[in-house]
Parts: C-alpha cells; structure tokens; sequence
C-alpha cells in the first residue's frame, strides 16, 4: 500500500476517535454515534479505493482504462449513498454528526498531502 494511502487512512481514524470523543463531549452521544458512522463511511470510502489501486488489479503494461476509472467512482459512489442512506434512514443516526463526521473524513484527503515530505 502506497505510504500516502496509508497516511490518509491513519489520519482518517484518527480523526474518527478525536471526532467522536469531541462531539460526545460537545453534544452527546447520539451526535457522537454519528461522527463515528460518518468518519467510517469516508474511510471505507478510502477502502474501496485502495483496493481498486491494488497491483495485481491491473493488467501488465496496459494502462488503466476510461471504464475502469468510471467503474471505480461509479462503486464509491455508491456505496457512500448507501451507507449515508443507512445511517440516516436505517440507524436514525442524527444528521449532524453524520454528515460532520463524514466531511471531516473526506477533509483528510486534503490534508493529509500536506504532512508527508517529498523525499
């Protein structure tokens, strides 16, 4: 796994602890329960695309395809609406840590290129 990625995703669960223990001290569990969701479905977000940049995922000197890229945003997508859809209708999660905890985590993408030096 590319270091990058790896960074990305140990700040994504950091963030998720520091997301949730914060909006539990701020609001309340139920707040708290929704950051947590929230975080989670930006890092498996950062999941299901890790696994799409795996190696053996692509074939030998072929370059990616324009279907391949579509395909890969078109899963993410999806299973982001899912989960949203999960958490806001299936687990009656509250929408504001929810939709906090998840944009945080998808914060981290913009971060997280800032902590790494180039070598």
């Amino acid at each position: 796994m590319d270091r990058r990625i790896r960074r990305v995703l140990g700040l994504q669960l950091a963030l998720m602890l520091i997301a949730t223990v914060g909006a539990y001290g701020l609001w309340g569990l139920a707040t708290a329960q929704g950051a947590w969701f929230g975080v989670s479905i930006a890092t498996a977000n950062t999941l299901l695309l890790t696994w799409r940049m795996r190696p053996n995922n692509k074939v030998p000197g072929k370059p990616a395809s324009l279907n391949e890229f579509i395909r890969s945003w078109l899963e993410r997508y999806l299973a982001v609406g899912a989960l949203l859809a999960l958490g806001l209708g299936g687990l009656k999660l509250l929408p504001l840590g929810l939709l906090s905890g998840f944009i945080l985590g998808q914060l981290v993408w913009i971060l997280a290129p800032l902590t790494i030096k180039e070598t």
